[in-house]
């Protein structure tokens, strides 16, 4: 994704060089990653209730404020739709004005959910990323990506291979009810995902570290806490010769991420999301959340 320093405030400001290109490169990841992590499963029945769920978070790098996200999730009938808005804050917005969407649509069918577009839109300063995907059952239809990615020959190409088998970042973690429910709720950190995103391909598998609590309103009290391993297989992996020798966590050392449940919804969000990378420690904090259930609502 497109990364944009201004160097007239980097020359007035050289403290903040380091910190801003990690960081402006850190933001498309993380409201991606946030949105990968959704782990929009239900929790109990076939599927989950119909409603409505809004999430905001903080986003922070090296303890220092970086962006504010908000994660919307919409269930109709057997459709549904995922998005997340994100934009560069505070002291940041002097070097940068980064921000964007992604977004994803697709169906869901006894608790399988099935991806059929996925849309992003990032921006900082004068550049743009586009990308458009179609998808049917897993496989990758159409993609629109502008500007185009430039070959590399430090990078692994995608190929059509890459485009069979995945999901979007987005629907990564939508999840049929009946594998989390009762001794199977481990199971929310027991799989390995296949995504593409339309610039690159990777992999992320994910392991049990443990359940916790918590008193976020709107969440039941139970906490599973998982760690992430992502393992680059292709397309913009990388920078330069790193690319083709990089490590499964290769810009990311370790992730962690806590999973609450709705309690009206019956559906997992993240808490909190924590990246240790070798230039600082990178946080996404759930900072309010809300859920409007019509299941619920006409139980009542």
């Amino acid at each position: 994704m497109s990364l944009s320093i201004d160097r007239r405030s980097v020359r007035r400001y050289p403290i903040a060089i380091v910190y801003t290109r990690v960081s402006l490169a850190f933001l498309p990841r993380a409201a991606l990653v946030l949105g990968m992590c959704s782990a929009v499963c239900g929790a109990s029945g076939a599927s989950a209730a119909e409603g409505d769920v809004r999430a905001s978070y903080a986003v922070s790098f090296a303890g220092l404020p970086l962006a504010n996200a908000t994660l919307s999730v919409t269930l109709r009938g057997n459709a549904y739709s995922a998005q997340v808005d994100y934009r560069v804050s505070g002291a940041m917005r002097l070097l940068s004005d980064s921000a964007g969407v992604a977004s994803s649509t697709g169906t869901h069918d006894a608790g399988r959910f099935v991806p059929t577009e996925f849309n992003l839109d990032h921006r900082s300063g004068s550049r743009r990323q586009r990308v458009k995907l179609g998808m049917s059952e897993g496989v990758v239809k159409t993609m629109a990506v502008e500007p185009p990615l430039v070959p590399d020959s430090s990078q692994i190409p995608i190929e059509p291979k890459h485009l069979m088998a995945i999901v979007d970042p987005l629907s990564a973690f939508l999840l049929g009810a009946a594998t989390i429910e009762g001794g199977a709720r481990g199971a929310v950190c027991d799989r390995t995902l296949s995504i593409f995103d339309g610039l690159r391909r990777y992999d992320v598998k994910f392991e049990p570290q443990g359940t916790g609590t918590t008193v976020q309103n709107g969440l039941a009290g139970s906490t599973t806490i998982c760690r992430a391993i992502v393992k680059p297989v292709a397309g913009r992996i990388g920078e330069g010769s790193r690319a083709r020798g990089a490590s499964p966590n290769a810009d990311v050392d370790r992730i962690t991420i806590t999973f609450g449940r709705a309690a009206k919804m019956d559906l997992y969000i993240p808490i909190s999301i924590q990246a240790q990378t070798r230039l600082g420690a990178a946080s996404v904090l759930l900072r309010s959340f809300s859920a409007d259930s019509e299941r619920s609502a006409a139980s009542r």
